[in-house]
């Protein structure tokens, strides 16, 4: 076994992970904000924050004692703040539309929902037609004096004792009872998962001579990956890391809904009474994450959790509107009767200690 291959296991493996334990508990961004506005549910954003800070404290360890440089990775190297804030923005719109980002679209498709398929086909070609027409114009479009004035070769990191005591307090805030913590641990295995994949992409691949990129878990661009790989013939030339953690994912899912049919697509809820969008309509959601998701380098789980673990101040300007778009959209989704949650998410009820 050469070591291309060994790494290509390896980033199988982790997708495999990622995708058991995110059905296992249906770890999702977009899901939290409809708990919250719905029902005012809490469980899964707290799992979001013990996610967002073991994934931070995990690679920053990582970063300490196996002298990994997060400052030469795509968080930190040209970004325009510009395309950072709308890409973010246009992905929070589009993963409340169709109803999920990338990574919740990945293990519904897994679940069995058909229409999950056709968004994430639709992100995936215009996550491709994205990077190609950047790339196709580069120059024309870095010269542009907007572009320019928005640009930075490189940002700042986030001190981490800004960060922690924030984390903490939204915790605080997210857990109605202390001894809820223990229901939220699948934040915490996703958490862990990205820093140890920082590893893996950074100090293992250099010790395999592989020329790979440090990078964490990240699903826009895979995805659009796909689509060249597939229509390449299947040539294995396409199969980057991300790819083969995507394909990782979908097995993972596949694999916990087997045991987990709570959540398959024959127990959804009856939504008769509602008016969610058209299919055609969660296809725009699906397409404005595929262009927002390639303008924020990264969507919900590539710059919420990856780049965030990393304190990139980049990653914390994507994700913040991403989350903030994603909100308001959810609002006014609400307001048309236009928002659903076929399951109900909150702390089981059992014996704790006070608050």
């Amino acid at each position: 076994m050469n070591e291309a291959t060994q790494f290509s296991i390896i980033a199988f493996i982790i997708g495999l992970t990622y995708g058991f334990i995110a059905q296992r508990k249906q770890f999702c961004f977009s899901g939290s904000i409809k708990d919250i506005i719905l029902f005012k549910h809490t469980r899964r954003t707290a799992s979001l924050i013990v996610a967002i800070s073991s994934a931070l404290i995990a690679t920053q360890l990582f970063g300490y004692f196996y002298d990994i440089n997060f400052t030469n990775t795509k968080y930190y190297t040209n970004i325009n703040y510009l395309f950072i804030i709308f890409g973010g923005a246009l992905f929070g719109y589009g993963m409340m539309i169709s109803d999920g980002c990338s990574s919740r679209h990945l293990i519904k498709f897994a679940q069995g929902d058909k229409e999950s398929f056709f968004i994430l086909t639709s992100l995936g070609i215009f996550s491709y037609l994205t990077y190609t027409f950047i790339a196709d114009n580069f120059e024309a479009i870095y010269s542009n004096i907007v572009i320019v004035t928005t640009m930075a070769t490189k940002v700042p990191q986030i001190p981490i004792y800004l960060v922690i005591p924030i984390l903490l307090f939204l915790l605080y805030k997210s857990l109605i009872k202390c001894m809820n913590f223990f229901q939220v641990l699948d934040g915490m295995m996703i958490g862990l998962l990205i820093a140890v994949t920082w590893y893996f992409t950074s100090i293992y691949a250099s010790e395999l001579f592989l020329n790979i990129s440090a990078q964490s878990l990240s699903f826009v661009y895979p995805l659009g990956k796909i689509g060249e790989y597939i229509f390449s013939g299947f040539n294995i030339t396409h199969l980057h890391f991300g790819v083969v953690a995507v394909f990782g994912i979908i097995t993972g899912a596949f694999i916990s809904s087997k045991f987990n049919k709570q959540y398959s697509k024959k127990q959804m809820c009856d939504n008769s009474q509602q008016t969610p969008p058209s299919l055609l309509k969660k296809l725009v959601g699906g397409a404005c994450m595929g262009v927002g998701g390639i303008l924020a380098i990264g969507c919900t789980v590539g710059q919420g959790l990856s780049g965030f673990s990393t304190l990139s101040t980049a990653s914390f300007l994507a994700i913040a509107s991403i989350y903030i778009s994603a909100y308001f959209t959810a609002k006014k989704m609400h307001k048309e009767n236009a928002l659903i949650a076929c399951f109900v998410f909150d702390f089981e009820p059992r014996k704790a200690c006070k608050k």
